[in-house]
């Protein structure tokens, strides 16, 4: 058998690659130029994910070869044990159906009364500024319960100012829970006609023991007087009578300071202190420690503000709607214990006016 020569081989060699041999067309020339190309990319794409599956495969088999550290990543322990599985049981939740009672409506009005009166006995122990009432302090003559408690004698005329103004009969209902309060403190034996109305012009026809020893002011506007009747006011007030002014909102904080101006030019409306006599005096029937409470914050809201004559406290102007607190003491759920200070502030101010009736600097 004889072999192909050199140059046969050559020839071959070259029709292998696709060179040399016959003319071909240019569309199998075009063929055999992609499916080159394919081969190349096909390598080429081979090779480029190879490496990054590389350090994968890698990982993988140093995991194969060495054992999960315990404890911290990368850092150094014991082996880790294999724990027993656990079970874990959650109780559902029981739900207990109330049993509902059915209560009459008698029942249902026991049962307030009770706490009621349990509320009133906790706000009895509570609070301490409570005189001449179980358990409270001081032993005023004025005090409730005080065998003195009616050396001031006599009965008490509640006058109200009727005045030309807005509103001067403001909480009037409020006037009749509070005599109710002065008879129970036992400050005077009687009151009579509590809802008596007097004007400014009327004022110097009660003289000698028909002569009031306290007169009521109230508003929410202007005070339109006459020279007289702010001459007879303060005739009033320099020969033994005394003012309780309260404010029921409005603009009438404003004209009532200029009206005690005309009244008093040479005396100036100024706050009273809490340790005045009034406040907590030790024949006064409350100790009202925090001065005059306000029950409602209208405009000029503040410390209670007076006038003197003397040593003698002649007007008492409320600046916090006292008169508010009494009208609505019926219902005991509402602000109890702003309701009790109102009264208690009303009541020193009566106690204190009578206490120091017809008294004069001279």
């Amino acid at each position: 058998m004889a072999f192909p020569d050199r140059q046969e081989l050559k020839k071959r060699a070259l029709l292998a690659l696709g060179v040399g041999g016959p003319a071909r067309s240019d569309l199998h020339r075009r063929g055999e130029y992609l499916r080159l190309r394919n081969r190349k990319f096909l390598l080429l794409s081979m090779l480029f994910h190879s490496l990054f599956a590389l350090p994968w495969l890698l990982a993988l088999l140093r995991a194969g070869f060495f054992e999960v550290p315990a404890g911290i990543p990368m850092g150094k322990g014991d082996k880790l044990t294999k724990g027993k599985p656990m079970t874990i049981k959650v109780q559902k939740p029981v739900v207990r159906k109330k049993k509902r009672v059915r209560q009459s409506p008698i029942s249902i009005y026991e049962m307030l009364k009770d706490e009621e009166l349990q509320t009133h006995s906790a706000t009895l122990t509570q609070f301490s500024d409570q005189v001449g009432v179980p358990h409270g302090i001081g032993t005023g003559a004025c005090a409730a319960g005080s065998p003195k408690g009616t050396s001031l004698g006599g009965s008490l005329v509640f006058y109200r100012i009727k005045f030309d103004g807005p509103d001067w009969d403001s909480n009037s209902s409020g006037v009749a829970p509070l005599m109710n309060e002065v008879l129970k403190a036992g400050v005077v034996k009687k009151v009579e006609k509590f809802n008596n109305n007097i004007t400014l012009a009327e004022l110097p026809k009660h003289k000698d023991k028909y002569f009031p020893a306290l007169l009521y002011m109230t508003g929410i506007g202007h005070i339109n007087a006459s020279d007289q009747e702010v001459s007879n006011l303060r005739d009033y007030l320099v020969n033994g009578g005394m003012l309780f002014a309260d404010s029921s909102g409005g603009n009438f904080h404003e004209h009532f300071v200029n009206f005690m101006r005309r009244v008093m030019p040479n005396n100036r409306l100024s706050v009273i202190e809490k340790d005045n006599e009034v406040y907590r005096g030790g024949t006064m029937p409350y100790a009202l420690v925090d001065g005059c409470p306000i029950y409602r914050k209208h405009v000029g809201a503040g410390p209670a503000l007076g006038m003197w004559v003397g040593p003698k406290l002649v007007v008492f102007y409320s600046r916090g709607d006292l008169g508010a607190g009494w009208a609505t003491s019926g219902n005991f759920a509402q602000r109890r214990r702003d309701v009790e200070q109102a009264f208690r502030m009303g009541l020193n101010i009566i106690t204190y006016s009578l206490l120091y009736y017809k008294y004069t600097s001279s």
